[in-house]
Formats: C-alpha cells, structure tokens, sequence
C-alpha cells in the first residue's frame, strides 16, 4: 500500500514538473488593435522581423535601444530630413549640448514645432551632449530678406551660437548624439 501511494505521488509530481515547464516556456503571439477607415477593429500581428535589411543600419540602430534619447520616427526623419532636432542650449570647446526639439506632423501635412523657451532654467539631465568629428560638415541656413530663400552655405563649429537651432544627421551612442551632418539656424 505503501509502494502504491509513493509511485502514485511520485507520478503526480513529474506530471506537474511537465506541466510547469511546457507551459512556462510556450509564448503567446502579442496582438494589437488598429481602427480602418469604417470604424471597423482589425487585428493586427506583432512581428518581430527587423525594419531594415541593412545589418549595419540595424546594428546603428539598436546601439542605444535602453537609452533615454532616440533618433526621431522614419516618416519625421524623412520630412525634416534629419536624425534629430534640438536647441543648443551651451557650448563648449569641443562639442556642444541642446534639449531636444519636437516635431509633428499635423494633419493636413504641415510641420508642428516646440522645444524649451530660451529663458527655461533646464537641468543637465535634460542636456543631450552632442560629439563631431573633423569631417562632420556644418551648414548654416541664410535666409534672405524676402524670408523666401532658404539657403544653407558651409560653416563651422565656430558659427554655432546658443539658441540656434540645429538639424542633425547621425546616431545615438550612450545617449550621446554622433553627428556627421549638423545643419543650423
């Protein structure tokens, strides 16, 4: 009676061994919900296939995935053409800090701005360091008279001041920014 009890208990405890490691490592696929035009819900699948099939451009991309800064979105950074946009906010001899500049796209097309008053008493946790090297180019923006022509004519470094803004082309690398392109106004 005794033998019969323990193989009975002991059957029990690999069936819930079993049953707790068969469950434990079985994932659910994630689904999200989007709204069509009519009204209608859809399902839609999460997928976990990389937007870009250039392994350099991913691996560029995933370099600063768990820091507090992020390139901007792909339709943004197509419309402004640039990785991120900001406010210098100091300068220093050899690279320079800003606070981020948001940007939308509102619905009839249009671009829709916003970033710190110049006046804003900001802390340096806010402050996004920005490195260059020798052949990141500058550009800065000339604007006519008219105020019509936009024109961007090569600079330096040394025709940065605070409170311009900047449109910036490059990466995130322990949430600091990598220019290779810097465009100011």
């Amino acid at each position: 009676m005794k033998l019969k009890k323990a193989i009975l208990l002991f059957g029990a405890v690999c069936i819930l061994n079993i049953a707790a490691v068969g469950c434990g490592s079985a994932t659910e696929p994630t689904v999200k919900t989007k709204e069509a035009q009519s009204g209608e819900i859809l399902p839609e699948e999460e997928t976990n296939t990389p937007l870009k099939d250039n392994d350099k451009d991913t691996a560029e991309s995933q370099e600063n995935t768990s820091g507090k800064w992020q390139v901007l979105e792909p339709d943004i950074a197509a419309a402004v053409n640039a990785d991120f946009l900001g406010k210098v906010w100091k300068i220093e001899e050899d690279s320079f800090f800003i606070v981020e500049r948001k940007v939308k796209i509102s619905e009839d097309g249009s671009l829709i701005y916003s970033s710190p008053s110049s006046d804003a008493d900001l802390p340096d946790s806010q402050l996004i360091h920005v490195i260059f090297e020798e052949d990141t180019v500058f550009y800065r923006r000339n604007i006519d008279e008219d105020e019509e022509s936009h024109e961007y004519k090569e600079a330096g470094f040394q025709d940065l001041n605070k409170h311009m803004f900047v449109e910036m082309k490059g990466s995130f690398v322990n949430d600091e920014f990598h220019a290779t392109e810097i465009r100011f106004f």
